[in-house]
């Protein structure tokens, strides 16, 4: 209880001195100032920060009498409220940090984002990924920093060799993989749904696939009902459930993928127990970490969720980036500080520390070849699709979860999946939601 209670008041008192900071000091009337830009992040370790630093005593050196004023906060009092707050005070940033979707989306329609096109450099937005540049009303309003992949299937190399398989080339092929493993007394998939969002990840990428990234999009917008045919990409978890891609005696136990959270199934992974592991491109931090212990026993590979016939070449990823207040007094010594601080210099400082960064340079940055792989995936990739809890109303990404989730422990059939998720909404829009 006291540990409950010491975590609350923590918290609240993170979140006062945030609303503080982030709507400012009402009684000082801080003036907003051409030479003065107030930029909201939440890089909190040292080691970021003295990239910034780095990038802002530049800034400053370059032009005279300009200041940037950084505003460092908790990454989720930010995320859940901080963002925004920083708007309802007198004095807003004038540059800050976000996660491509949702959120950022809100930013532009209330007029928090202004279109960066009139100021950027010729050709600077060709030094990034195509996929990772987003455009909405004709404009460019986020600029990304990095890139974090949702998924991807992480592989046990000495496994694959000795049942003489390969990265399968379609989805058809490695579902029939996933069945090999399992007949030769295999864990084909170390997977852990307590909390929903691992499997419902994979689900919208399915979907993403099928459907590509506007119209599975739509399917998450208030008042469209779903059809039938629309909800087909996802019959690959049913054919993964009644493979008993997810259990094998001894191992796991039918039903374990929801006992299971994200952490313990990479646990599972990382010790040997299975073949295959689900995981974003956060993974390899894990994957060093076992290596510098020792840990890991055998060699890891990676590819994408591959694509089935016929369908589209699509990755379920979220982008960092930043924004621009419209309301800034200049514009342009703003975005100039984006392009510095987005450069190739400031960009590898980050890869350093497990970025993907967003930049079509960026396998330049790194040694590592899982990485370098991985940023080879991402710049082949056509389309990137949101994961549902940052690129929609969360109301609307639960539903979606909580419907992934019933497929997989056999509690809804496919054929009844469209009806049930057009009901939840229906219920959601008579909320207003």
């Amino acid at each position: 209880m006291r540990t409950t209670m010491k975590f609350r008041k923590g918290f609240w008192m993170a979140l006062l001195l945030v609303a503080f900071l982030l709507t400012g000091n009402r009684l000082a009337l801080p003036q907003s100032s051409p030479n003065r830009l107030r930029f909201a992040h939440t890089f909190t370790t040292g080691s970021e920060g003295a990239i910034l630093n780095a990038a802002v005593a530049e800034f400053q050196q370059t032009h005279r009498g300009v200041t940037i004023e950084q505003i460092v906060s908790n990454s989720e009092v930010y995320n859940t409220v901080g963002w925004r707050l920083q708007f309802q005070g007198r004095h807003p940033p004038d540059i800050f940090f976000h996660w491509q979707g949702f959120k950022a989306d809100c930013c532009i329609d209330n007029g928090w984002a202004m279109d960066l096109t009139p100021f950027l450099a010729p050709g600077f937005l060709d030094e990034f990924i195509p996929s990772t540049l987003r455009k909405r009303n004709g404009g460019v309003y986020f600029l990304p920093q990095s890139v974090d992949i949702s998924n991807l299937i992480w592989y046990n190399r000495d496994l694959f060799a000795q049942l003489h398989l390969r990265e399968p080339q379609s989805l058809e092929e490695w579902r029939q993989q996933c069945v090999a493993i399992r007949r030769a007394g295999i864990l084909p998939l170390a997977q852990g749904n307590r909390d929903l969002w691992p499997m419902g990840n994979l689900a919208a990428e399915f979907l993403g696939q099928s459907l590509g990234l506007e119209a599975s999009g739509r399917l998450f917008q208030t008042g469209s009902a779903v059809l039938p045919e629309q909800v087909q990409g996802l019959n690959t978890l049913v054919f993964l459930l009644e493979n008993h891609c997810f259990d094998l005696p001894g191992v796991l136990q039918a039903g374990a993928l929801f006992s299971l959270n994200d952490i313990d199934a990479k646990v599972l992974f990382l010790s040997g127990r299975s073949a295959q592991h689900f995981l974003g491109s956060w993974f390899l931090a894990d994957i060093e970490d076992a290596r510098q212990k020792n840990e890991l026993r055998f060699s890891v590979g990676v590819f994408p969720v591959p694509a089935g016939a016929g369908e589209r070449d699509a990755m379920t990823a979220v982008n960092t980036g930043f924004l621009i207040n419209p309301r800034t007094k200049n514009a342009k010594a703003a975005v100039e500080f984006l392009e510095l601080l987005l450069s190739r210099k400031y960009q590898s400082e980050f890869a350093r520390l497990g970025n993907l960064s967003a930049r079509r340079d960026a396998p330049e940055f790194t040694n590592d070849p899982l990485a370098k792989q991985m940023l080879r995936m991402l710049a082949s990739t056509s389309e990137l699709v949101p994961p549902p809890d940052t690129g929609y109303a969360p109301e609307q990404a639960s539903v979606f979860y909580e419907m992934a989730g019933k497929l997989l422990a056999g509690k809804l059939k496919l054929e009844n999946a469209a009806a049930y998720w057009s009901k939840e909404k229906a219920n959601l829009a008579r909320k207003g939601l």
